[in-house]
């Protein structure tokens, strides 16, 4: 899946999307989507939501998920898919295993505490 139509995007100064707002699901609401896809919660004003987008920011993609009972990172994203690994880096001989996740991120998908 690709991002739906009907989420406007949302972009830090230097143009990078960090998220999306959907103006249809929620009706009046606005929802604040996240990079991974993941709704935040609804707001009824257009600042709101790109103030929860800009608190969300990107940084939280280099935390610790959870998927399928293994520690992973997000080692790539874009607007169709994840890629997620076990390595611990990007160093040469730190392979890991890699899973790719279609997008929006699913459930499985758990930010580790």
């Amino acid at each position: 899946m690709a991002v739906p139509d009907h989420w406007i995007p949302h972009a830090r100064e230097d143009g990078e999307v960090i998220g999306w707002i959907d103006m249809q699901t929620a009706t009046p609401d606005l929802i604040p989507i996240d990079r991974l896809g993941r709704p935040l919660s609804a707001v009824s004003e257009w600042p709101d939501a790109e103030e929860a987008l800009e608190r969300r920011g990107l940084r939280f993609l280099m935390n610790r998920f959870r998927f399928e009972g293994r520690t992973v990172r997000i080692r790539s994203l874009d607007d169709h898919r994840i890629v997620l690994t076990t390595a611990a880096s990007d160093a040469v001989g730190d392979v890991g295993e890699e899973y790719m996740l279609d997008f929006p991120a699913g459930p499985e998908l758990v930010e580790s505490p």
